[in-house]
């Protein structure tokens, strides 16, 4: 920056706004859990660069936070560490509105108010709820508003000096910003705009700068673009109403103020700030024509947000980049006050504090997140870390899962992948089916999904290929998460068709199962169903192994296709796909008796045979000592 450390006059305020901000960013910043949406940032930003680009292209973020993050996490994972980047940016972000609104005053003719404005910017920056609350959170929203900023002052500087380097900086900041945020081009949009209004004498510069932007930014554009349209259609749903998109202009006013924990107070004291100033500044007869580039950056951001939440959703934190703007617009009707009288100047500041201080005091440091509310980000490494081997393999529906337990995880825990089937990001399943699911069965013997919301969704497919090609052993909700494991096929495998019908109506036609295994290993077993007439009620079937003596081993039991085709569902002549799994215990070093049946539910009563059995023994499984190689 021009703007050098030395030549700042207001240098002492200065350090001391930076060090309040550093501060107030740094107090409880390892003490909120960390939220559902930094799980996401931990978990995407684990993954390789190239998974990285893919990944992002089919979420509403582009790439470049989770690239510099995944190099800031090589560093370390603690709670602290992990959000002490936003930390930076947001500290940052400080004295760039400083130097902002300095050159801001100047490319406008009243540079005598220059030094008060960026001191007074500096100042709102410092103690923004909206910039303070993400300023604790692993996400892109911190570095987006720096970078936002950073390209206005490398703009205003480069047309008022007309330096190249000050145009290289400017293309640099911010294509970077757009490569953070994608709302970040609106406010920059606006910037271009003002820039071109106070200097058209600037426009060459200005439309070369802004060509090579974009042809920095189409590479992404021509990758992410495709896969964003085919999701914003599939979101959009029909026209918003002239009510709602007032409604949604209210919540972005409300959430650009930042007014949670304050209410609309917080809201109408801006709004009197605001209209005092222009009120004093017209009857002074004073130049208002720079207030276009907060305004523009403003007003573009809030109608951009409204609109795209017909596709995705509303959310406060979508108006970051418009933030600073907002801080700018701020720091020029207190300045405008301060004019006037020096008492006017210090009510407004009084009262812009007074306004922020119930939000600071009751919601950012509380951090009420947007998006999941309360979360406990240990609970799925807990519940894994109890039932899971180092040799197995865990798979998450959901990035936000997976990062928390990226960030746990040690050495003795299973690896993990994912098959991405929940918001933010729903891939297309057969590429992740065969590139990741596929190859882990033949590396690992037991696998397991966890997928939040079950089988909601775009869940259901996922959970139907695994009950078809895997064998379903464990399954359990925790909350709103369903645990399962997974054995992988085996490749010795006895195939018998004993055409066994239980209740005079349900023929067991079928059954290949593993023949030879070893302690601590697995038994495959594929049933093949049919009923010869409709069945009113749900039955289980269970899957035993005994050994030669009647003692139980294991058993897995379960509703057919692990519950997803119950009995009652079936059509007469219909043949079922039924695949257990089962795990032999360490302990076990004798021949194992297969045994299967159907039982009701609610009365524990088995279906029988014509012979009078309650069950069928289907054959004998050999158990070797040492490993059996041919398995996988």
């Amino acid at each position: 920056m021009r703007d050098r450390y030395w030549e700042c006059p207001s240098r002492p305020l200065l350090l001391t706004l930076i060090l309040v901000a550093f501060a107030l960013r740094m107090y409880r910043l390892a003490q909120p859990p960390l939220s559902w949406d930094e799980g996401w940032s931990i978990g995407l930003s684990t993954l390789s660069w190239a998974e990285i680009n893919r990944i992002t292209a089919l979420d509403v973020h582009p790439p470049l936070y989770y690239d510099v993050f995944k190099l800031w996490l090589s560093l370390g994972q603690h709670e602290l560490w992990i959000r002490f980047l936003s930390v930076i940016a947001g500290v940052v972000t400080v004295p760039i509105a400083y130097a902002t609104g300095r050159i801001w005053t100047r490319t406008a003719g009243v540079g005598e108010r220059g030094e008060q404005v960026g001191v007074l910017a500096a100042f709102v920056t410092t103690l923004s709820p909206f910039l303070l609350y993400y300023s604790q959170v692993a996400r892109m929203f911190s570095l987006c508003a720096g970078l936002s900023l950073l390209a206005t002052y490398f703009l205003l500087k480069a047309i008022d000096t007309d330096r190249f380097s000050l145009y290289a900086a400017f293309v640099l900041s911010a294509t970077a910003a757009m490569y953070t945020f994608y709302y970040t081009a609106f406010a920059l949009i606006a910037v271009f705009v003002y820039a071109l209004l106070i200097r058209p004498g600037r426009s060459r510069a200005l439309l070369i700068s802004a060509s090579v932007i974009a042809l920095l930014y189409v590479p992404w554009l021509w990758y992410a673009v495709p896969p964003m349209l085919e999701r914003v259609g599939s979101r959009t749903g029909s026209a918003f109403s002239g009510a709602d998109t007032l409604r949604l202009l209210a919540d972005g006013v409300f959430g650009l103020v930042f007014a949670y924990g304050a209410g609309w107070i917080a809201v109408y004291v801006i709004l009197l700030l605001l209209i005092a100033a222009v009120f004093l500044a017209w009857r002074r007869q004073q130049s208002m024509r720079y207030l276009m580039l907060p305004l523009l950056a403003i007003v573009l951001s809030l109608v951009a947000v409204s609109v795209g939440a017909k596709a995705h959703m509303f959310a406060a934190r979508y108006l970051i980049s418009a933030s600073p703007f907002l801080a700018l617009l701020i720091a020029w009707a207190i300045d405008v006050c301060w004019q006037r009288t020096r008492w006017l100047g210090v009510l407004g500041l009084l009262l812009l504090v007074a306004s922020t201080f119930p939000t600071v005091a009751h919601y950012v440091y509380v951090k009420s997140y947007e998006v999941s509310g309360a979360f406990d980000p240990q609970a799925n490494y807990r519940y894994l870390q109890d039932k899971t081997a180092t040799d197995d393999v865990v798979f998450f529906n959901v990035l936000s899962l997976a990062g928390h337990y990226e960030r746990l995880r040690t050495v003795d825990d299973p690896a993990w992948s994912y098959v991405l089937r929940w918001d933010p990001v729903i891939e297309p399943l057969e590429p992740a089916l065969t590139d990741r699911v596929q190859p882990a069965a033949t590396r690992h013997r037991r696998l397991w999904f966890v997928l939040y919301k079950g089988t909601v969704a775009a869940n259901l497919p996922l959970k139907e290929w695994l009950d078809l090609n895997l064998f379903p052993a464990f399954g359990q909700w925790r909350d709103d998460t369903l645990y399962l494991q997974y054995l992988s096929p085996t490749t010795q495998e006895m195939q018998r068709e004993p055409r066994l019908t239980f209740d005079n109506r349900i023929l067991l036609q079928a059954v290949a199962f593993t023949s030879h295994t070893q302690a601590d290993d697995r038994v495959t077993v594929r049933l093949t169903w049919s009923s010869t007439k409709e069945i009113a009620h749900s039955y289980k079937v269970f899957v035993h192994l005994y050994t030669t003596d009647g003692r139980l081993v294991t058993q897995h039991d379960s509703v057919p296709v692990n519950e997803l085709r119950p009995t009652w569902s079936w059509q007469p002549g219909e043949e079922i796909i039924d695949n257990h799994g089962l795990w032999v215990p360490a302990d076990v070093s004798e021949s194992l008796r297969l045994v299967v049946g159907l039982y009701d539910p609610e009365s524990n009563t088995r279906l029988t045979l014509p012979d009078g059995s309650d069950h069928a023994d289907v054959g004998v499984i050999e158990v070797v000592p040492g490993a059996v190689s041919s398995l996988n």
